[in-house]
């Protein structure tokens, strides 16, 4: 999807639609992932002496930060409905 995006880019063509797909794609697999690897290291998952805590967190702001996952499915929308 990002690789689609870019290719659209360089050809001068408006990416707003590719880019919120694939930014929400990315945001939520991440976050998926992450929560299942906090899940898979049971309580120590959510303590600081491993690293998979961090990961979570960060993985979390990624679907608030630079557009929630909200405003990516509206930008999606309204994309497909032109």
């Amino acid at each position: 999807m990002v690789y689609n995006a870019a290719r659209l880019k360089d050809a001068g063509r408006d990416i707003a639609r590719e880019g919120a797909m694939a930014k929400l794609y990315a945001s939520q697999m991440c976050e998926r992932v992450t929560s299942l690897c906090v899940e898979l290291f049971g309580g120590y998952g959510y303590t600081r002496e491993y690293p998979v805590e961090k990961f979570y967190r960060d993985a979390k702001i990624g679907t608030i930060y630079e557009g929630t996952s909200n405003m990516q499915l509206q930008t999606i929308a309204k994309a497909v409905l032109k």
